[in-house]
């Protein structure tokens, strides 16, 4: 194999396809990029961890089609590290691989490409194609709140639910919920599919900020997302997503507005005392008089914070771990939000102002007695 190729396009493709790489395997070649230079001048990078699979192809100058495994970390140290401008690769029938850029030189053990694992076939059983910045603002209002732990594993992925009108993305993890709704003009056919974590998490990091289309191949097992460029294949979870919406409360006794940024910075403020992650101690709101007053207190001292908001003649007295507040309000954009709870025992819903874009749910912590 010997080609060549603009170093920016080979560290962008590099640093794409890395994101599918394995950091620690018992095959080395899970560790490494696969290089296919085809007669065409299209050169393919691979990562590929049997669970997720991205695919970037640029343009080169091929003089001798082939291809090659290299450690992802090696490939993408040297890559970075050389000038921009024209760089050769080639690659004897031993698997050593020569890079060469200006003056700078090197000969690193490539390894053969017959172990390396095959792209998961996914034919267009389904396919819809959506704008790019339209996924990428849906996985980053949403995906925070996709469960760690497999004990579900369901909850370990993100819904997302297409639909005739548009798509619902919805993450859940048991205390807390995220929810995006995008109306489209489009006639989808239903179709509903769990995204693992990962996955989806990386698709977000690679759509960037491209302004092109994605569209999405899904099986029952598999989904292909393809756009620019790129391609990253995913295996979907299996099975039945739980009923969220039974989990919304319809009625709220406190249902009023707030500065989405005023909100944030009074959590961020309060939260500055909490010196770990591990102890939730309670970020408490006291809500009544025209007043909602934001307080915490741990073994560093207390802090309180003060947001007028208009709620009548009702009072409560509610307890919530900062984090999970703090990572719904980061994620929205919208300048004012509603605010709706009910009991000391019941979730706290923030939705926008007007409309139906975004929905986050938290469920109280306990409070202990003074």
């Amino acid at each position: 194999m010997r080609f060549l190729c603009e170093q920016t396009l080979l560290d962008q493709a590099v640093s794409v396809v890395s994101r599918a790489v394995s950091s620690k395997s018992v095959l080395p070649v899970l560790e490494g990029i696969c290089i296919h230079a085809a007669e065409d001048g299209k050169i393919t990078l691979t990562g590929n961890d049997m669970e997720i699979a991205v695919e970037s192809v640029i343009e080169g100058e091929v003089m001798q089609p082939g291809e090659v495994v290299i450690n992802a970390k090696m490939l993408g140290g040297i890559v970075r590290s050389i000038a921009s401008g024209t760089v050769s690769v080639e690659t004897n029938d031993k698997n050593l691989t020569l890079i060469k850029s200006g003056g700078a030189r090197f000969e690193i053990a490539g390894i053969s490409t017959d172990e390396f694992p095959d792209l998961p076939v996914v034919d267009p059983e389904y396919s819809i194609s959506i704008p790019a910045k339209m996924l990428k603002n849906m996985i980053a209002k949403t995906g925070f709140a996709v469960a760690v732990s497999d004990n579900n594993p369901i909850l370990t992925g993100c819904l997302l639910k297409i639909e005739k009108s548009g798509l619902t993305m919805v993450a859940l993890d048991g205390y807390r919920l995220a929810m995006c709704n995008t109306k489209m003009e489009n006639d989808f056919d239903e179709k509903s599919i769990i995204i693992p974590e990962k996955s989806l998490n990386e698709l977000g990091r690679i759509l960037g900020d491209t302004d092109e289309d994605v569209k999405i191949n899904a099986t029952a097992r598999n989904a292909i997302f393809m756009f620019d460029n790129c391609k990253l294949v995913t295996r979907l979870i299996e099975g039945n997503y739980i009923n969220y919406q039974s989990v919304i409360p319809r009625d709220f006794e406190f249902d009023f507005t707030c500065e989405t940024s005023r909100l944030l910075e009074s959590i961020q403020r309060v939260s500055l005392i909490i010196l770990s992650d591990v102890v939730k101690s309670p970020v408490k709101f006291n809500i009544g008089d025209g007043n909602m007053n934001i307080s915490c207190t741990t073994t560093a001292g207390n802090v309180d914070d003060n947001i007028p908001v208009d709620v009548g003649d009702k009072f409560l007295e509610i307890g919530f771990y900062n984090r999970y507040l703090l990572e719904a309000l980061k994620s929205i954009d919208a300048e004012t939000i509603r605010i709706k709870l009910n009991t000391d025992k019941s979730p706290m819903v923030i939705t926008p102002e007007e409309g139906e874009e975004f929905l986050y749910l938290v469920l109280p912590l306990r409070l202990r007695a003074e």
